[in-house]
């Protein structure tokens, strides 16, 4: 399991990086697409920070 953890986060960095090309390179990206990529990266790099939270635990307490 720990490699398809490994391959997704893999993914996830692939994915956020083709969102912020776009972003930067279109010129037609309208109001709404910018808001939802914009919400949609950050629910990504929440997603890889807990993947790597899960494999790699820190000593931080709650």
């Amino acid at each position: 399991m720990d490699q398809q953890m490994q391959t997704i986060s893999l993914q996830i960095k692939a994915l956020r990086q083709q969102l912020n090309q776009l972003m930067q390179n279109s010129n037609t990206a309208d109001a709404e697409i910018v808001t939802a990529s914009s919400i949609l990266d950050t629910q990504l790099e929440d997603y890889a920070h807990t993947i790597q939270e899960k494999r790699y635990p820190s000593m931080r307490t709650f």
